[in-house]
């Protein structure tokens, strides 16, 4: 079979002669996109009964093919042929404002690219990033003590991207380009809402790609500063980094990377400790199991060496993670036909995969729609069912590079929370979840915190 790199698949349209396959691609333009948004899992569990786990679908301008279920996922995450491209199966998503981000890179040119991030995710970084991270969460979680009528998702966003600034860019909250960043990543978020993709003021497209050129001249302009320096943040080790040849890093290489790494490391954690705190502020008992897994650590801030004793926090997020990804639609095209699930798939097809409905298939986990982390322990082990029944950080060479960052980070969080407070939903919290454009609870969570003498 012909692959990648060998086929210049980059210039050819999307495929949508697709009658062969069963399914409908929805209303002209819009597909299937209304309904999913309202209800994403309902939508494709209806797709799914009706047609099967591969089927004709539209959404947001886009004609493909929805694929459903481990066993399809599996074959295209782990992509043995080289056969599928994450590049053009973004490019009008992601693509239109982070193009030449990791994820939006092919084969060679992925790993080539991953390798620049690498350095930057190893365990020496990672222990600088740990002594950062724990007292910037605790200063932030301790003030929440004294705030009436707490919600906690643009709490926990303001925390966050604080973080990220700060080990990644080596930027302290308080100066003035982390509000103009925060405000970039929104604008951008809803710019890939935008249906017109024309750059026409007063658009959302407009916004985003003014935002997005804003954002890489920011980047573009420390390189050589941080190149001289002996900064620990992410940027730094980037910007050091090289090739196999000697040569460093291409500046448009660093940009995207820089783009792309704050927004999605961010925002998916805003997402997962979001939905994890919805469960947790009702499962009281689970809650407690948890802040007696951050008490037997008796320090002030965790060390790298703490974060294998927080078994039951990695999973407690993992299971939030199943019941709600924090990416709504994984994205490949395919370069050469091949076949899936049986039908035939033409060259420069569009494939769309959703977490969320994989992830509560009955075939594969207990009771599906609850929240239980037991679901993860012996003697249960559901997720051990098929390997890629979870897809929560993805899979394949596409695996989410700063996984290992993200799961510190919750437990960070966690040990500095848990320990202060026990969190009750309010009274008048909504159960309603958003998917787009960032997946978290409708009405941004409101909580009650109660402080633990």
């Amino acid at each position: 079979m012909a692959t990648a790199l060998t086929h210049d698949y980059r210039e050819h349209k999307d495929n949508h002669d697709l009658k062969h396959i069963p399914g409908t691609f929805g209303p002209p333009i819009i597909g299937h996109t209304f309904p999913l948004v309202r209800d994403l899992y309902g939508t494709i569990e209806k797709q799914y009964r009706t047609f099967g786990p591969v089927s004709r679908f539209g959404l947001a301008g886009f004609k493909g093919v929805l694929l459903i279920g481990p066993d399809l996922f599996q074959q295209v995450y782990l992509d043995k042929d080289k056969n599928f491209s994450a590049e053009m199966g973004y490019r009008g998503s992601l693509g239109r404002y982070y193009r030449g981000a990791l994820l939006l890179r092919d084969h060679e040119e992925h790993k080539f690219q991953r390798r620049m991030m690498q350095s930057a995710f190893k365990n020496d970084a990672m222990k600088g990033y740990i002594d950062t991270m724990g007292p910037m969460i605790g200063e932030a979680v301790e003030s929440w003590g004294d705030t009436p009528n707490m919600k906690f998702f643009p709490a926990i966003k303001q925390n966050l991207l604080d973080v990220a600034g700060k080990i990644f860019v080596g930027l302290d909250p308080d100066n003035a380009e982390a509000d103009k960043m925060n405000q970039a990543f929104t604008d951008v978020a809803n710019g890939m809402m935008g249906i017109i993709t024309a750059e026409i003021p007063g658009t959302k497209h407009y916004k985003a790609k003014k935002q997005e050129r804003y954002l890489k001249g920011f980047y573009r302009s420390l390189i050589e500063e941080r190149r001289k320096g002996d900064g620990k943040d992410t940027f730094t080790y980037f910007v050091k980094e090289k090739t196999e040849d000697g040569e460093y890093f291409s500046d448009e290489d660093i940009e995207s990377a820089m783009s792309f790494l704050l927004f999605a490391a961010h925002d998916t954690t805003t997402s997962a400790l979001s939905h994890l705190m919805y469960y947790l502020g009702q499962d009281l008992e689970t809650q407690q199991r948890l802040r007696d897994e951050v008490m037997a650590i008796d320090k002030e801030f965790l060390e790298y060496e703490d974060l294998d004793k927080m078994p039951l926090a990695e999973i407690a997020v993992k299971e939030a993670l199943r019941l709600h990804p924090s990416v709504m639609m994984m994205q490949r095209r395919t370069i050469n036909e091949c076949e899936l699930g049986g039908y035939r798939i033409p060259a420069d097809t569009i494939l769309f995969m959703t977490p969320m409905h994989t992830q509560r298939m009955a075939e594969y986990w207990d009771n599906p729609e609850k929240f239980d982390i037991d679901r993860w322990l012996e003697p249960r082990m559901e997720h051990k069912r098929h390997s890629f029944s979870f897809v929560g950080f993805g899979g394949g060479a596409h695996k989410c590079i700063g996984m290992h960052f993200a799961l510190m980070q919750v437990k960070n969080f966690l040990h500095q929370f848990l320990r202060r407070y026990e969190v009750k939903l309010a009274d008048h919290a909504k159960p309603d979840m958003q998917t787009v454009p960032l997946p978290k609870p409708s009405d941004d969570l409101p909580i009650v915190l109660r402080k633990i003498a």
